[in-house]
């Protein structure tokens, strides 16, 4: 008895697998780098683009691609990140002049505790006489530079000036010897007392 040929079992057909989109995946990474101000600007700003690209090419694959949640989530953080650049900008300028602000002031102050000390060494030398003008004080000074205030809207011209006192360091610390020409820190001037300190006042 012959044996008949058992019939040949179909082979299925090949589903063809889909992958997800690199980038839908790149949109969402970027986005959340956006919002957590790694990257604010460049990261919020590609997180878009890639979430557009990765939206048109998911549609256009015929379900070859997926991703598509991803890259809406990416374009929503992305565009959440930009919108929320002004508002940052906003709430960080204000700190930035402040700190701005005070950086000019210590500097001012320093300017003119330097100054104070050149005059100093010029009395020392010229039997405790206070100097007529800065230009006395050409070999005592590190720089011009000092003789300017970083705040000043002029920056050519010295900013101080001296009162005319002719008693250095005498005892009355109300004395003052030196004083900023400009009220360049908020309506206030830098000033050198005849005790040496200095301190920044209001008219």
């Amino acid at each position: 008895m012959n044996e008949q040929p058992s019939p040949a079992t179909p082979t299925p057909p090949m589903i063809a697998r889909s992958k997800t989109s690199g980038l839908a995946i790149a949109s969402l990474v970027l986005g959340i780098l956006g919002l957590t101000c790694i990257l604010p600007i460049i990261g919020a700003l590609l997180a878009v683009i890639f979430g557009i690209v990765a939206l048109n090419q998911i549609g256009k694959s015929g379900g070859q691609l997926t991703g598509h949640g991803q890259a809406v989530a990416g374009l929503i953080t992305g565009g959440i990140g930009l919108l929320m650049l002004p508002i940052m900008a906003a709430l960080l300028l204000p700190a930035l002049g402040q700190a701005r602000g005070k950086a000019r002031s210590t500097l001012c102050i320093n300017n003119v505790k330097q100054i104070g000390i050149a005059c100093t060494l010029y009395a020392n030398d010229n039997n405790d006489k206070p100097p007529r003008s800065f230009d006395d004080l050409k070999q005592e000074l590190p720089s011009r530079k000092v003789l300017i205030c970083p705040a000043a809207k002029d920056q050519t011209n010295c900013s101080y000036a001296f009162t005319g006192a002719t008693n250095l360091w005498q005892a009355d610390p109300n004395v003052i010897v030196l004083r900023e020409i400009e009220a360049n820190h908020r309506g206030r001037r830098t000033v050198l007392y005849a005790d040496g300190h200095v301190e920044q006042r209001k008219d």
